[in-house]
């Protein structure tokens, strides 16, 4: 039972941001499970291409991933490429700051 509560809380804390910044930046499909299948797209791409590139480093990869991540929100949640990577971007600042506001609930600060 842990671990299914386990996996809402995840695929929440990681789908929410999204839907969030796609809904923000006008993107056609903003569904949960357009969003859900958007991330799953990006992850793949992303491992498909750091197979393809040994050796990158962190803040190389991090510039590969926003572009990367944008081709899949481009691909499903209906947008163009720059909306992508605005969406991406936001996505990433929502997430950052949620992570802040749960580890401070958790945290008790």
């Amino acid at each position: 039972m842990e671990l299914i509560i386990f996996v809402i809380i995840m695929v929440a804390v990681l789908v929410l941001p999204l839907k969030l910044a796609a809904a923000m930046l006008g993107a056609k499909n903003t569904g949960v499970f357009y969003c859900l299948f958007a991330l799953l797209l990006a992850l793949i791409i992303q491992r498909i291409v750091g197979g393809m590139l040994p050796g990158v480093s962190d803040s190389a990869g991090i510039l590969l991933t926003i572009p990367l991540a944008a081709i899949a929100y481009m691909l499903v949640l209906g947008t163009g490429f720059l909306k992508g990577i605005l969406i991406a971007l936001l996505q990433g600042v929502i997430t950052f700051f949620a992570m802040l506001l749960f580890a401070g609930m958790f945290a008790n600060i």
